[in-house]
């Protein structure tokens, strides 16, 4: 496949064969592929063999340990890249390596930047490699469900390697094991098992095999999880990975505990705390400490067992800690990357206004000019202007309350008719439901086909939410892909209900009309006043934290505001 791809790429250049062939054993054998690059003259490349040959040379120079030094190569390959595939690829790596580095912000910004690229170019070769790249990213930052979303594309598609389909069903494992576990049965793990023992890939096999004892253990099939622990541990051994032996002898000091058999499981609870580096794995340690806690007890050694419990929930504080501190950087960072993409579709739009100010501006000089030729006309001419006069001012009044692209209220028009909505509701007694509804991946849309398209997309939005709304609420365009939605309702029942409508027929949508083909979903959040009273600041930040759980959440879906939200 890459010797196919170079022939394209680079004609009948040996040195394009040359880069294939190193790039093909960069896996089997990275320092002989590494001693092969570096003898190539950079000199006597093409501009698309120097892109390939940079690419190759970056993601050499991770085997030197020095991850921001290959970070820093991706980005600047970046910068003059003009290869689909090159550019795809060291997006894919320069992910993994910002999140093993969790620098979460500058990692979210290469995801936008990588999903706008393969939805521009569909046919990719390694699509796999980039989905996977995804997966790793949201199984790290604990949202299984998009990891396995990214996962399933990857493993959808027809031509997937070895290497890459079994990294994508770990983490499809993974995700739905932490997902439900109903929904998986041994045979998942078994085809697995079959993928990665064909790929040869070593560390893999052992992941899975932690996986399927998890499982078992799960079900309380204690003795088949310790079988199958017991082969695991031989093949762990001739590998030698420190995380995997730690997590190995964790696992048989639980079972036997699970078994009764103390003496074995007191065994393995030392050896895997006898290890140099276990203070690096503090979910291993507590879980030790946890079992020595046990078999203390066991003996009625209760001195012993309260050390082991005081270094227990030491640990536990240290790592809950770390946890938090981790989700809030993470939180952070996905604010921060939605602030800048909202502060610049709003330069966009303000620069818009700024037009068509300008324009307005023409049109009132060269009405006045006109007015000032013509104002030796008859009476008739004065009714006509005047006549025409009162039009103008209609189409402003219309201007004022509407917005010029979708014909659905602005944003000002449709707080002050909300605030009016409130204060009769209130009079009445009568709930209102406020539902904020955000279009999915925008920027991707406009960065992949043009405003024109994005346009095309807005106004469709737009529409269908008027349909779905009806004559039952008030519906507007709160600025960029954000629309609002208030009604007076009898319960929040109404508000969520007529939400997932809006949802769904969105999703429905057939872009095809706009010359390409493309998904449409939103993400929504209703807030309903008999949880944020009536005042419309309250009843909007109530939508708009609801809003963003269905952001967090893996977006197209509708959530209501509850109070557990706040807090």
């Amino acid at each position: 496949m890459l010797a196919i791809w170079t022939h394209f790429a680079f004609g009948q250049s040996n040195y394009g064969f040359e880069l294939a062939d190193i790039d093909q054993g960069r896996l089997s054998n990275p320092e002989q592929s590494r001693n092969r690059l570096s003898a190539i003259p950079i000199n006597a490349l093409s501009a698309e063999e120097r892109e390939y040959y940079q690419y190759l040379n970056a993601y050499f120079l991770t085997f030197d340990g020095d991850l921001d030094a290959v970070i820093a190569e991706y980005s600047a390959l970046l910068e003059v890249s003009q290869s689909p595939d090159i550019r795809i690829r060291t997006f894919s790596s320069l992910i993994n390596l910002l999140g093993a580095k969790k620098q979460w912000q500058e990692g979210f910004y290469r995801v936008e930047e990588l999903l706008a690229l393969l939805q521009n170019h569909p046919d990719s070769t390694y699509r796999p490699a980039a989905y996977i790249a995804l997966a790793l990213l949201y199984k790290q930052i604990n949202q299984p469900e998009t990891a396995l979303h990214f996962a399933e594309r990857a493993l959808s598609i027809d031509n997937i390697d070895l290497f890459h389909k079994c990294l994508a069903m770990e983490v499809k494992l993974v995700s739905v094991l932490n997902l439900d576990i109903e929904q998986l049965s041994l045979s998942d793990f078994t085809d697995a098992d079959a993928v990665c023992n064909a790929a040869n890939l070593d560390y893999e096999l052992i992941n899975i095999a932690l996986w399927k004892i998890k499982w078992l253990k799960q079900q309380a099939r204690y003795q088949e999880a310790l079988n199958v622990l017991q082969l695991t541990l031989y093949q762990a051994e001739q590998f030698r990975q420190d995380s995997q032996l730690i997590e190995i002898y964790n696992q048989f000091a639980t079972l036997h505990v699970a078994l009764k058999q103390y003496e074995e499981a007191q065994q393995y609870a030392e050896m895997a705390l006898s290890l140099d580096n276990i203070d690096s794995f503090v979910g291993a340690k507590i879980t030790m400490f946890d079992v020595l806690r046990q078999l203390a007890e066991v003996k009625q050694d209760f001195e012993q067992a309260y050390y082991y419990l005081n270094e227990k929930l030491s640990l536990e504080k240290t790592m809950f800690e770390t946890k938090l501190a981790n989700e809030m950087a993470i939180q952070k960072a996905w604010f921060e990357v939605d602030a800048k993409q909202n502060q610049i579709e709003l330069l966009d739009k303000q620069n818009d206004l700024l037009k068509t100010e300008s324009q307005l501006t023409t049109e009132q000089l060269e009405n006045s000019l006109l007015a000032l030729s013509l104002v030796s006309l008859l009476l008739a001419t004065l009714l006509f202007w005047s006549y025409r006069s009162r039009k103008v001012q209609a189409k402003l009044r219309y201007y004022a309350h509407t917005d010029g692209l979708t014909r659905i209220y602005n944003r000002g028009f449709f707080t002050d008719s909300a605030e009016n909505l409130l204060s009769q509701a209130q009079k009445n007694n009568s709930p209102v439901s406020l539902i904020l509804l955000d279009l999915d991946h925008f920027k991707n849309i406009n960065d992949s086909f043009g405003h024109q398209v994005g346009d095309w997309a807005l106004t469709q939005v737009a529409s269908t939410i008027s349909r779905c709304v009806g004559q039952h609420g008030i519906v507007g365009r709160l600025g960029g892909e954000e629309f609002g939605i208030a009604l007076t309702v009898t319960d929040s029942g109404v508000g969520m209900r007529i939400a997932e409508e809006c949802r769904k027929a969105i999703d429905n949508i057939d872009t095809s009309q706009s010359g390409y083909n493309f998904k449409l979903t939103v993400s929504a959040g209703v807030g309903c006043s008999s949880h944020a009273g009536y005042k419309l600041d309250n009843l909007y930040a109530a939508a708009d934290l609801a809003l963003y759980q269905s952001k967090h959440y893996g977006r197209n879906r509708v959530y209501e505001y509850s109070a557990n939200m706040s807090s």
